[in-house]
This record gives C-alpha cells, sequence and structure tokens, in this order.
C-alpha cells in the first residue's frame, strides 16, 4: 500500500490505518493520559477545530497572538483547560516574537513578562514553555520563573525540549505542581508518524499508568485524534485533563507513602 501524502489523507484512510494495525491490548486497571495541544493563537479555524474535539485536551495559547483572547476564551466556555505557551529562548536562535523570556532578563523582568502572558491568555491553569532549549538549562532563570508561577497559583509543565532541563526539577523544588512532557505526538507530521508516537504514548501510559503528550493543531494531528479518541476508552485508556492528571499523581504518591 502506497503511504499517504503528509496532508490531503481522508478520515475514512485514518479509519482504515487504525484498524489496520489494532491497538495493543491493555489490562482491565484504567491507565490515563493527558494530551497538550500546543500553539494555539495564530490561525482561529484549526484552533476552533481542535477545541471542539470532544475529548478533554489541554490547550497551550501563545500570548500576544492574534486570536489568543478569542480561542482561550471560547476553550474555557467549552469546558476544556487552558494554559498558556511562553515563549523562551533556544539554542537555533529561531525567533521568539513579542513576549518571551531571555537568559539576559532579571527577575523582575520575567515576573513581568509572566504577568503581561497571564493577562494575554485568560483562564490559564498552567504554563508550558515554548521552545526554551536554551532557557530552561539556567537554573537561575528557572528560580525566577518558577517564583513568578507560584504567584499566579499555576502549574508548570516541562515541555522538554532538551533533555537538559532542569525546570521540572527546579518547579519542585519551589514547591510548583509540576510534570514533563513524555511524547510529541507530531514531530513527524504524516499520518504514519503521529500514528506511531500516539502508540508510543499509549504504551508509555499502560507501562507507568500515566503519560503526558504534546501535539499541535496542525490538520494531520487533529483528524488522527479526532478519530483515534473515541477509540481509547475500549483500551482502557482515559483522556483527562493536566490538571486531573497531576492530581491522580499526587494523590498516588501520597498512597504510596502509606
Amino acid at each position: 500500500m502506497s503511504r499517504p501524502t503528509q496532508i490531503g489523507f481522508t478520515p475514512v484512510i485514518v479509519a482504515l490505518l487504525l484498524q489496520l494495525v489494532p491497538l495493543s491490548s491493555f489490562s482491565a486497571d484504567r491507565s490515563y493520559i493527558a494530551i497538550i495541544i500546543d500553539d494555539l493563537g495564530h490561525d482561529r479555524r484549526a484552533g476552533e477545530r481542535a477545541i471542539n474535539i470532544q475529548a478533554h485536551l489541554t490547550f497551550a495559547v501563545l500570548p500576544k497572538t492574534q486570536h489568543a483572547v478569542r480561542l482561550a476564551s471560547y476553550a474555557h466556555s467549552a469546558g476544556k483547560e487552558v494554559m498558556v505557551h511562553l515563549p523562551m529562548e533556544n539554542t537555533m536562535n529561531k525567533p521568539l516574537g513579542g513576549l518571551a523570556l531571555t537568559r539576559d532578563l532579571s527577575e523582575q523582568d520575567i515576573a513581568i513578562v509572566l504577568d503581561q502572558a497571564v493577562r494575554l491568555v485568560p483562564f490559564a491553569k498552567g504554563i508550558n514553555n515554548h521552545m526554551g532549549s536554551s532557557l530552561t538549562q539556567e537554573p537561575q532563570a528557572m528560580v525566577w520563573l518558577m517564583r513568578a508561577v507560584r504567584r499566579h497559583k499555576l502549574f508548570f509543565v516541562d515541555s522538554r525540549t532538551t533533555p537538559k532541563s532542569v525546570a521540572s526539577e527546579i518547579a519542585i523544588q519551589e514547591n510548583i505542581r509540576t510534570a514533563s512532557r513524555d511524547v510529541f505526538l507530531d514531530n513527524d507530521r504524516s499520518i504514519y508518524g503521529i500514528d506511531k508516537e500516539f502508540r508510543r504514548l499509549l504504551a508509555v501510559a499502560k507501562r507507568r499508568k500515566t503519560a503526558i503528550a504534546i501535539g499541535h493543531p496542525y490538520p494531520s494531528t487533529l483528524q488522527y485524534l479526532e478519530h483515534a479518541i473515541p477509540m481509547l476508552e475500549q483500551e482502557g485508556i482515559k483522556l483527562i485533563s493536566v490538571s486531573e492528571m497531576l492530581n491522580l499523581r499526587q494523590s498516588a504518591r501520597q498512597l504510596a507513602s502509606y
């Protein structure tokens, strides 16, 4: 069978692919996943399509984008969880946009940037980093950031754009509710690439009982999720928000300590 192109495949093909390679069998014990859709704010139509997926996806909105307020508000009204997707300095010198954290900022500067970002993304319950492969390696900057995060009573998810990140470790030290991304769903935007990473997400969840993925509002990703998510329940997997995931993990830690 020939491979479909990165874009242009139909929902029928997605459904066929999911039937062609059945999902692995899971135990009777339920496992949990959270999926964050990053980069909302530039494309209103793509953002609305993502939000309209009937599932507890979590949406990370870029501040200072054209549709940030509209999409954050729409997600909230639809009962979905919202996060600030905060740009941070990267090692590739990629452009950061109009509101970002860089290594030359002071503690006060970092607090001001986060204040502005939170105002621009209403209803946000947490933040995660957009890029940040450089800044998340800087312990002092992460301490300053987490102190600002704590003042806003937010949680923090480390997107793990570098294995050298210390962000989640610092968040724990600063008593911030935190987690790290386990899987990127769509670095390869083809249906085969997304399918491979989605199955890896489920395998991690089966092994650890919980797992967190990050995807983007690409047409291929949204088409895949629209068809794959309804199949989770029969496999013993439940999709929950990031807040619910953090609560679940905290409860598990408390039970383990007894």
